[in-house]
This record gives structure tokens, sequence and C-alpha cells, in this order.
């Protein structure tokens, strides 16, 4: 039997079994719940001044992209189902 551990690619923190881990293609890693909402913060608030993470941005924007092929997908059943 192995030992399950993941390290956050965002936090570097060791994420427990039932974390709700969701993976970068982009830099082949898992991020914990509190690193997904640490990219949602560095990628998406830019007040003036504020720092941005660079790598923050590529991976929202990979999820942003995933997450509305997602929704087309859904839309298209749903009109083809309707639409017969």
């Amino acid at each position: 039997m192995t030992d399950w551990t993941k390290t956050c690619f965002i936090t570097g923190k060791v994420m427990a079994k039932d974390d709700n881990a969701r993976f970068t293609y982009e830099f082949d890693a898992w991020i914990s719940e509190e690193g997904q909402e640490e990219v949602e913060k560095l990628a998406t608030f830019s007040p003036e001044g504020a720092t941005r993470l660079v790598e923050a941005e590529i991976i929202y924007a990979e999820w942003y992209a995933q997450d509305a092929a997602a929704d087309a997908n859904d839309n298209n059943d749903h009109f083809r189902k309707n639409h017969k």
C-alpha cells in the first residue's frame, strides 16, 4: 500500500485525502482548495501596485477554459434534446 501525499503547487502544504483539489495540466500539479482560492485572488485581484502571480493567471485561464467548455457542452446537449 502506498502512502497518499500530494503537495499543493501554490501553498506548498501537504493536502488531506478529502481535499477537493484540482489539477493543472499547465504545471502538471495538484492545487488544494486553499490554493484554488489563492489562484483566484492572485489572478483576478489587481488594485494599483498589487503583486500578481503569472502562474496563477495561467492556471486561472486554464480552468476558466475547461469550465467554459463543459458549460458549452451541457448547453449543446440541452439544445439537441429539446430541438429534434
